[in-house]
């Protein structure tokens, strides 16, 4: 048996584990492996597989129908979802890359574990190709064996293993796998490394692997220690500006401490993180230009602008219906498609009033609007009460506007209109948007 229950994460009752399984080697020893460990478990997990069908190689309904067979015969159930590429893009990996990761996130629900494949050589690879394109001590960690995704985390229990190591499991176990095509396509600069590079390492330095994984540690270690010390600075920021960063803050380190903050911080919001380049050109694009610009500087599932002197990072925002007219009982939260999420909370005094038998409901600005806001002299457009109240342009249209019989009473959590706010002992409501 090649794993082990302590090459796993503690597992819960019921444990939900999934298995990337692409039909090959790596993930097939993968997929039996996790069989065996199952079986001899007296409170065994779920095991589920997931194929994701790129639909480039003509091949690929084969492999998907040789993954049901192989599934069928371990009785693991599978899960087959189709992803595009445009194979006229110079980005074809990493379009396949960021379609196979958005399957990840959507599949993967909260508590359950994603299990990749990826082994030792995988890692060596990882490690010299950010190191010729340019990488920082995170870069220099290479693979986690273990990040969260979504609800869940992504796990890669195989990292202390060879491909000759699997190989050898899979020939003991007589298995059988798919070869895919793309593989020996040198065109490619992993494909390059993995047959005209590393057998040429090998041949010198045999022991590179262990030594390529003993670096990262290193370097894991080091981004860690950077880290414990950057968060400690960024909590009273990010608390302040609702997650953001103030940027003459931010401009008031070194350079090179400017890059890790922004590097940290994004971390921290569990975004995506680029390389070195993106982040400089964050930092000259949207930290360092005048305070009235509205730049925006992004990368696949990021989103990082600036308003005022604060800037944001989310990930890209959703499509929202601005026609939508939501009826909303105050008592229980509301989704807003593609605007978040609108909850109240009940306190005398303060905040909503909201009439007995009043019908509220929720849209969005469609221009025109006006409103006196509580202790306001007089009525404004809402245009100009949202530059007043320096709400983040971006999000200006998708602010919930609260209407109690038809007439507008709240701006979000942002502010109630004269006439709505809650007098001294009669019951209020604290709105609260969790921002999309």
């Amino acid at each position: 048996m090649l794993l082990t229950l302590d090459l796993l994460p503690p597992l819960k009752e019921n444990q939900r584990i999934i298995v990337a399984f692409s039909g090959g080697l790596d993930s097939h020893v993968l997929l039996h492996s996790l069989v065996q460990l199952r079986a001899s478990l007296t409170e065994p997990f779920q095991l589920e597989a997931l194929h994701i069908h790129h639909g480039v190689s003509e091949m690929a309904d084969g492999w998907v129908a040789h993954c049901r067979a192989v599934c069928g015969q371990l009785n693991v159930p599978i899960c087959v979802r189709y992803v595009t590429a445009d194979q006229q893009q110079a980005s074809l990996e990493n379009q396949l890359r960021e379609a196979r990761y958005q399957v990840f996130s959507e599949v993967v629900g909260v508590g359950d574990l994603l299990v990749l494949a990826h082994h030792a050589d995988d890692q060596a690879e990882t490690l010299m190709l950010r190191m010729l394109r340019g990488t920082g001590p995170q870069g220099l960690a290479g693979m986690p064996n273990q990040r969260r995704l979504g609800g869940g985390s992504l796990i890669r229990p195989l990292l202390g293993f060879s491909r000759a190591e699997l190989e050898a499991y899979a020939q003991q176990h007589k298995l059988k796998w798919v070869e895919d095509d793309s593989n020996v396509d040198v065109s490619f600069d992993r494909n390059f490394l993995r047959h005209e590079v590393m057998p040429q390492l090998a041949q010198r330095w045999p022991h590179y692997r262990s030594n390529f994984n003993r670096n990262a540690q290193v370097a894991k270690d080091a981004q860690q220690s950077l880290d414990y010390f950057l968060e400690r600075d960024l909590a009273p920021q990010m608390a302040e500006h609702q997650r953001g960063l103030n940027c003459a803050w931010l401009m008031g380190y070194e350079p090179a401490l400017q890059i890790n903050l922004l590097r940290a911080w994004l971390n921290q919001l569990d975004l995506p993180l680029p390389g070195y380049k993106h982040l400089q050109k964050v930092l000259d694009e949207v930290v360092s230009v005048r305070p009235d610009a509205q730049p925006l500087v992004n990368w696949p599932g990021v989103e990082v602008r600036r308003f005022q002197n604060i800037v944001y990072a989310s990930p890209p925002l959703p499509d929202h219906n601005e026609g939508a007219v939501l009826s909303w009982r105050v008592d229980e939260p509301l989704l807003l498609p593609g605007a978040g999420r609108l909850t109240a909370v009940v306190e005398a005094g303060a905040g909503l009033s909201v009439p007995a038998g009043a019908k509220v409901s929720v849209r969005f600005r469609q221009g025109g609007e006006r409103c006196k806001l509580a202790g306001r002299a007089h009525s404004k457009l809402l245009k100009k009460q949202l530059n007043d109240l320096q709400l983040e342009p971006w999000l200006r249209d998708r602010l919930p506007l609260i209407y109690v019989d038809d007439e507008l009473a709240a701006l979000g959590d942002v502010a109630v209109c004269e006439g709505f706010q809650a007098e001294e002992g009669q019951q209020g409501y604290i709105l609260r948007w969790q921002r999309p």
